[in-house]
């Protein structure tokens, strides 16, 4: 969760990609899945060929790591889920994820039970910022899409679930699963999701 120092720009565009959640509250259902097929389009195929792969790229980070399996995530919530729902929990891939990577690396804090890389700034702020953005973005896909009326969102989480998803996603990051975090995390916010909406 928290790497050694590094540049910004990865963790930047991890959390800018994540407001293209937003467009699932005008795009019909199946040019929704259109997008983010290009996402891993871009992942597994334009990024190699650009050379922006290597500019992003963490050192000893194996082929099918977050730069492939974070446009394989949401695709998987945008397929999976309503899209109130998949714009949370693709909130909080992109935003808590970017800011544990932000916070845990700037600014000092005691291992998060003496693991290797997480520490209690870092994983706190996968938390917050990701509880938040959840929250956020699954009432602005709800907006939109009662504004332009093409699109059925489904229900926004509560706020309680929104931190519910993000500690789920957050413990599930703690754990060093291959080949990267991204799949795992986002399997666990959306769990919740779906689990909130079908058991309450």
């Amino acid at each position: 969760m928290t790497a050694p120092h590094h540049s910004l720009f990865r963790p930047a565009l991890h959390a800018a990609t994540g407001l293209g959640a937003l467009a699932l509250g005008v795009l019909p259902r199946p040019w929704a899945l259109v997008c983010a097929g290009l996402g891993m389009l871009a992942g597994w195929v334009v990024f190699p060929l650009t050379g922006m792969e290597k500019k992003l790229r963490r050192e000893g980070e194996p082929f099918l790591g977050g730069l492939r399996t974070y446009p394989l995530a949401v695709l998987g919530l945008v397929y999976l889920l309503p899209p109130a729902e998949a714009a949370a929990a693709w909130g909080v891939l992109a935003f808590g994820d970017a800011a544990a990577a932000i916070v845990g690396t700037r600014v000092k804090a005691p291992a998060l039970f003496g693991h290797p890389k997480a520490t209690w700034s870092g994983s706190s702020a996968y938390l917050l910022v990701g509880g938040l953005a959840a929250w956020g973005l699954s009432r602005g896909v709800v907006a939109l899409a009662d504004s332009s009326g093409v699109v059925a969102a489904g229900a926004a989480p509560s706020i309680g679930i929104c931190f519910l998803a993000a500690g789920a996603a957050t413990i599930l990051d703690l754990v060093p699963l291959p080949p990267d975090d991204n799949v795992p995390a986002a399997a666990a916010a959306g769990g919740v999701f779906y689990a909130s909406r079908v058991l309450v």
